[in-house]
């Protein structure tokens, strides 16, 4: 029995699956945000009249790099999850909290990438990609209790 009350039968794999490939978008942001750091990084600015050769001024990407790199490996963590997670459920296993789990991880690392997203060029592009990631996997989540809310209403499912 899954955490909402309802048996998830093996017709969610599909929801689980879309949510993998959405949730591959906090690996991208990261990633871009570090290849974007270490280009400054090795090009660094040289201020004039200052007689630093330009390292002073890119200490932020100095300490970006590292930070995006880790966060980039553990973006890794949210597509694994959902994967397994369409596996057992294409293999008729009962899921029980790793998509809800696997949820709340996302959002938790949504206020991490926010700020990376927002610091890129074109950073309108990876704030609705990494919002509409989130959007996504919560709509899977929720997807067996509006299915049970639509049998109880007779409403159409959503």
């Amino acid at each position: 029995m899954a955490a909402t009350g309802v048996v998830p039968t093996g017709r969610f794999w599909r929801w689980y699956g879309a949510a993998a490939l959405a949730s591959g978008v906090f690996f991208a942001v990261f990633v871009q945000g570090l290849l974007q750091a270490k280009w400054q990084v090795e090009h660094p600015v040289v201020i004039p009249g200052d007689d630093s050769p330009g390292v002073a001024a890119n200490m932020g990407n100095l300490i970006a790099v590292p930070i995006f790199a880790v966060a980039a490996i553990g973006c890794l963590l949210f597509p694994l999850l959902w994967g397994i997670a369409a596996f057992r459920s294409w293999r008729g296993a009962v899921l029980k909290d790793l998509p809800a789990i696997t949820t709340v991880l996302q959002w938790v690392a949504l206020l991490l990438a926010l700020p990376a997203a927002m610091s890129l060029p074109y950073s309108w592009v990876g704030v609705t990609a990494l919002v509409a990631a989130d959007l996504v996997a919560v709509g899977v989540v929720l997807r067996p209790r509006w299915s049970s809310w639509s049998r109880r209403t007779g409403a159409d499912p959503v």
